[in-house]
């Protein structure tokens, strides 16, 4: 019988391991479309969503919420404790928390840094279709195939109060970015608006023919987007049942437009946008940009006071 020398064994052990550690590196871009820069997630995907400052991605599926750097692609961590899929994801607007909802009829809060589970919330009797963060992060709000919407208190994790109307399951649900209206869109083929206020339903818009599967605001909130098994999106005109909110120059809520509002001022200018609350507070002519209008407008309001 031939001896292979203990050589050879190691340089073949070696070389082993070599592919192994390449085919992990490089298996996230084999055969990729053109333009695609990367393939991320494992197992079955459900919902994607960047960080409000566009460095982290949360990948939502079957297996549970993975993390990725999403400059690089790399793994920061993997989410689990779902007993089943992982059906929607969303960042605080700090972006220190992630909030999931699962098939396990479950809400799941985590801490972003440690990747610890912070708490469970129970209310749900059937899968948990959908979360989405207030633009101030103390509001939780979900919508589920129990045909109800529930609103969540961030920090204690106690249910809030349950919005009753859908007749059918809610399969998506997004706050106005000035956090005032609710929309959600349903199984029954309608979008409805909430009041945030008094917890009661403004409307239901009616002309998607197949299930409201995803609703989002402009961030002036004058428009509102959904999407339908249907095919189709639809754009709604959302003055008859919103105002926008005028432009506040006073940045630290003293009442008054002074030099400490100036300073908060300045240390945004020349920033892009951020998330809801951040545009509203800083992007006074809502062009997405903190830039020159903007200071203009400041000034223009510099030393009143509000009445």
């Amino acid at each position: 019988m031939k001896k292979f020398p203990l050589f050879s064994v190691v340089l073949l052990c070696v070389g082993i391991l070599f592919v192994q550690v390449s085919f992990a590196q490089d298996y996230t871009r084999w055969g990729l479309p053109d333009g695609a820069l990367a393939r991320l997630g494992k197992g079955s995907i459900t919902d994607v969503v960047y960080s409000p400052d566009g460095t982290r991605l949360a990948v939502a599926g079957s297996i549970g919420i993975w993390l990725y750097d999403a400059h690089t692609g790399a793994e920061i961590a993997l989410f689990t404790g779902h007993t089943y899929v992982v059906n929607s994801v969303s960042f605080s607007p700090d972006g220190r928390t992630l909030a999931s909802g699962s098939w396990d009829d479950t809400i799941r809060l985590w801490d972003v840094l440690s990747g610890q589970e912070k708490a469970t919330l129970k209310g749900h009797t059937d899968w948990v279709n959908s979360v989405s963060f207030s633009p101030d992060g103390t509001t939780l709000v979900s919508g589920s195939d129990d045909n109800t919407i529930r609103l969540w208190d961030v920090l204690s994790g106690e249910e809030m109060t349950a919005l009753q109307g859908h007749t059918y399951g809610v399969l998506s649900v997004s706050f106005s970015p000035d956090g005032t209206t609710l929309v959600s869109g349903n199984w029954d083929n309608t979008v409805r608006l909430w009041d945030m206020i008094n917890g009661e339903e403004m409307t239901a818009l009616q002309g998607h023919t197949g299930s409201v599967l995803s609703v989002s605001f402009s961030p002036d909130s004058r428009i509102l987007a959904s999407g339908s098994w249907d095919g189709t999106i639809l754009l709604w005109d959302m003055s008859p049942y919103i105002t926008p909110q005028s432009p506040d120059p006073d940045f630290d809520g003293d009442g008054t437009v002074g030099f400490p509002d100036f300073l908060l001022f300045v240390a945004q200018f020349g920033s892009n946008r951020g998330d809801a609350g951040y545009d509203t507070r800083y992007d006074l002519d809502g062009d997405g940009t903190i830039g020159f209008g903007d200071f203009l407008i400041f000034v223009n309001n510099f030393g009143k006071t509000e009445s």
